[in-house]
């Protein structure tokens, strides 16, 4: 499927070859749609059953407490109550977070791996492709690991500039204020664009074995000159698909609240329309990767078609 790309392919060619991509190999991509609904399932379990209700009781006992009488020994109980409860809060959503992290890059592994194989032609079962992933799992692993690093730190730095800019309106430096929100704007802006190249990276080290890492990056920035548009176009559809999705999540916790049974339906639809985008945002990313690079070799190609006709050397010179 990946062959005979040309670099003349309609603007969204990507987005309809990764929405029809699972059509190629509907025994695999059910296997992985249904783990990718499973792992999505169990991650809002956890949360609901784990942090939720801590939150909860914190919540409720703030109130006691400042409803109760200071000089009282029940305002003590429940001042340590609340420091207990909030230090295993604090705990729990820290378990909880380390383990949607892996679990999420699990997921994202797997879903890439399938469509990228698919795309290229290969036909895979569920068991094949986990052999596959295995065999590149240390590459993919520290590709991800170092385009996490690079996120926390981009994010603590524009944090930090945040933090600064905040100090000059506190001591009214207003002009210096103006001008460093200015200079904000073009950072915050380019952190979406690098958290898809960073997604593009991961793609990279699926598709080819032995390039990972800071090598992965690079090769992805180079793919994706003069594509800025597609990446865009793809950003603002996966941003409206998982915005779109939003109020399914909030009226399912609402309605749960009323009917349980309603409230667990809208909450499977969620599941199931979150994995959907899952997938195919995988589909569109390899897509739009395989898409790319034939654009790139072909310009290659016809660049040393061209030298090569034009550099002929004289017949006396043979």
């Amino acid at each position: 499927m990946a062959t005979g790309q040309s670099s003349t392919l309609p603007f969204f060619s990507f987005l309809k070859q990764g929405l029809l991509l699972p059509s190629h190999n509907r025994r695999l991509f059910a296997a992985v749609f249904t783990i990718t609904a499973a792992c999505i399932c169990l991650l809002h379990l956890g949360k609901d059953l784990a942090v939720q209700p801590l939150r909860d009781e914190i919540d409720l006992d703030t109130k006691a407490l400042n409803s109760t009488d200071p000089s009282s020994p029940k305002f003590l109980q429940l001042t340590r109550k609340i420091q207990d409860d909030t230090r295993a809060l604090l705990l729990t959503r820290a378990a909880n977070f380390l383990f949607g992290a892996i679990t999420r890059s699990a997921i994202r592994i797997i879903v890439l791996f399938a469509a990228v194989a698919t795309y290229s032609g290969e036909l895979h079962t569920f068991g094949s492709l986990l052999g596959k992933v295995k065999t590149q799992l240390k590459g993919l692993v520290l590709t991800l690991a170092f385009v996490y690093t690079l996120e926390v730190a981009y994010v603590a730095l524009l944090g930090a500039m945040i933090g600064l800019l905040m100090c000059l309106m506190t001591m009214e430096y207003f002009g210096w204020f103006l001008v460093g929100a200015l200079l904000l704007l073009v950072p915050l802006i380019f952190l979406v664009y690098f958290s898809f190249l960073c997604s593009m990276s991961v793609v990279v080290a699926v598709a080819e074995p032995g390039c990972h890492s800071a090598v992965a990056l690079g090769r992805a920035w180079r793919l994706m000159k003069g594509k800025r548009r597609r990446a865009m176009l793809f950003i603002s559809v996966t941003a409206v698909l998982a915005a779109a999705l939003t109020p399914v999540y909030t009226l399912a916790k609402r309605c749960a609240l009323t009917s349980m049974a309603v409230g667990l339906l809208l909450g499977f639809l969620y599941i199931i329309l979150k994995a959907a985008v899952q997938v195919f945002a995988a589909g569109a990313m390899a897509a739009l990767y395989y898409e790319c690079k034939g654009s790139t070799e072909a310009s290659a190609v016809g660049y040393v078609k061209v030298y090569t006709k034009e550099y002929q050397p004289d017949a006396h010179y043979a």
